[in-house]
């Protein structure tokens, strides 16, 4: 596994090598014409091979600087009859928000296009987040107005989470600003009743972007495996055993519902199991049923997991800033 450097992003796909950054020219069509935009920044993983536009690094800024166009004039023109406008191509700075923009707008882009769009949609809304520590921030969701409370929640190699003052029961979860995200969050959107119908403890989600940029799920009780793992005391704990033997049983029930559905298979990353002790009694929740279809569960050792597993990963979180 990995050791990340402060402020590294754990890959998406494997949860198991870190980004790194690589330049790679990147082509996009414009009113049929291709643009090459040359060292364009890239996301990749030496591990599994993962390879992503890096959504803080690609997109207009870069477009408007490519060398082929011999007036920035006719690039911005280019961009405004594609469709390409919108928060990033405002006349009036005044205008700018955070926020998403209408999903109809959205539709109407060329393709290459609209990832480029959403890609910086995303880190446009995280950035601007980033900015202040603590808070209430006012965010547009494509028209609906809500107002995030600050620091985040909670955070996974997909998405970040944030509470919102709206409503007390729910939370605002925010793909992180590359396809492969928010694919994961459609694709979570469309398995969630599926884990309900089989019994397993999961979040509703309660509205869905569409293009897989944001959600918004009902509030868990309880606390990841990863924030109490250390507090559960030793072996001879009570609460060490109570919690390690629902943990495992938890995670047999689902790798079991893996072998017959595969398509279904998710993260058993102790940030994806909440755990909620109360008195006696212990249960376990999946935070996230997004699918997770690059992880091999064939040799899965519970002992193995709970005590050299789960205290890498938490290495891991708190390296890149998840804890």
């Amino acid at each position: 596994m990995d050791e990340p450097k402060p402020h590294t992003e754990i890959c998406p796909r494997c949860e198991e090598g870190i980004l790194i950054t690589v330049h790679a020219p990147q082509d996009i069509t414009i009113e049929g014409s291709i643009v090459r935009i040359p060292n364009v920044q890239v996301d990749e993983c030496r591990v599994c091979g993962f390879r992503s536009l890096s959504g803080g690094e690609t997109g207009l800024f870069e477009i408007l600087f490519a060398p082929q166009y011999a007036k920035i004039d006719d690039l911005i023109r280019a961009l405004q009859n594609a469709g390409f406008y919108g928060m990033f191509l405002r006349e009036d700075p005044s205008e700018t928000f955070l926020g998403f923009g209408p999903r109809d707008y959205v539709a109407h882009l060329a393709e290459d296009l609209q990832g480029l769009y959403l890609d910086n949609e995303s880190n446009h809304v995280i950035q601007g987040l980033s900015n202040f520590k603590t808070g209430l921030i006012p965010i547009n969701l494509a028209g609906n107005q809500y107002t995030v409370k600050l620091p985040r929640i909670g955070e996974g190699e997909n998405g970040i989470v944030y509470d919102y003052q709206e409503a007390h029961q729910a939370v605002l979860k925010i793909a992180k600003p590359r396809a492969y995200s928010r694919n994961h969050l459609k694709d979570e959107f469309e398995v969630t009743d599926f884990f309900k119908k089989q019994g397993v403890p999961v979040p509703r989600i309660l509205s869905s972007d569409p293009y897989g940029s944001f959600m918004i799920k009902e509030r868990l009780a309880g606390e990841s495996l990863a924030k109490i793992y250390y507090s559960l005391g030793g072996p001879e704990s009570l609460a060490y055993q109570r919690v390690r033997e629902t943990v495992q049983v938890f995670i047999d029930q689902l790798i079991e519902l893996f072998v017959k559905t595969p398509e279904v298979k998710t993260s058993v990353s102790p940030n994806n199991i909440f755990v909620v002790l109360k008195g006696n009694d212990c249960q376990c929740l999946l935070v996230d049923t997004g699918p997770a279809p690059f992880h091999d569960y064939s040799g899965f050792n519970f002992d193995h997991y709970w005590e050299t597993v789960i205290p890498q990963k938490i290495k891991q979180y708190i390296a890149a800033g998840y804890l």
